[in-house]
């Protein structure tokens, strides 16, 4: 593996939210006693390349250390409990990270003043970053009230991950193809917030593309 630099890190990240996003489609045709560990597993090692992705900072390094030693104190807690508070601590753990993972890339790549195939695979990577986010919101939405979709089980959010996921994407650039839809005043909310967050984030990366590209041209 080839030593991660501000010109290469986003291809890592970029590349372990993609695999999490596959293996969980994976993951969930295994059998229901091994689909929790094997997910996250998956999601502990997104943590660690995001670690080492973003890793430029003492506050980074303490703030994923500390998530990753709660998820895993939380995954073991759950295998010995079958708590829903200790899903939802799951939940929140991940949400986190996502969010603090995100707030770290937008720092590289938006307005950086420059552009390169590392600025651009970084916005997809905060894209991304975004479907997942709103995905922890809607299983958390889920793990307060079963009924708060129309088309997702009221189940535990380890199944529910893949549906979760999908649903993300669609709203966040728009689609809306309508087999899923929020059924609770808290789970609306939560779905036009991401189609206007959707939106708004690709004004701004045009805007700073485009900005940066006329910075490098004067020069």
């Amino acid at each position: 593996m080839k030593t991660v630099t501000t010109e290469n890190n986003f291809t890592y990240l970029t590349g372990s939210l993609i695999v999490l996003l596959f293996s969980s489609a994976v993951i969930d045709s295994l059998p229901e006693d091994v689909t929790h560990l094997s997910l996250q597993a998956i999601v502990v090692l997104t943590f660690v390349i995001a670690y080492q992705s973003l890793n430029f900072g003492r506050v980074w390094r303490q703030f994923v250390a500390m998530l990753v030693a709660l998820l895993i104190l939380a995954s073991i807690a759950r295998e010995l409990s079958d708590s829903r508070v200790i899903s939802f601590l799951e939940l929140v753990v991940m949400l986190l990270f996502f969010v603090g993972a995100a707030y770290r890339s937008s720092r590289q790549v938006l307005f950086s003043g420059g552009v390169d195939r590392n600025i651009i695979v970084g916005s997809i990577a905060i894209y991304l970053l975004l479907g997942l986010i709103w995905a922890m919101l809607y299983l958390m939405a889920l793990e307060l009230s079963a009924t708060a979709f129309s088309g997702i089980a009221g189940q535990d959010w380890v199944e529910n991950f893949p549906a979760a996921s999908y649903f993300s994407y669609v709203t966040l650039t728009t689609l809306g193809y309508g087999e899923i839809s929020p059924a609770e005043p808290l789970s609306r909310v939560l779905v036009y917030l991401q189609a206007i967050t959707g939106t708004f984030y690709m004004a701004i990366v045009v805007a700073s593309l485009v900005g940066a590209q006329k910075n490098n041209s004067k020069h």
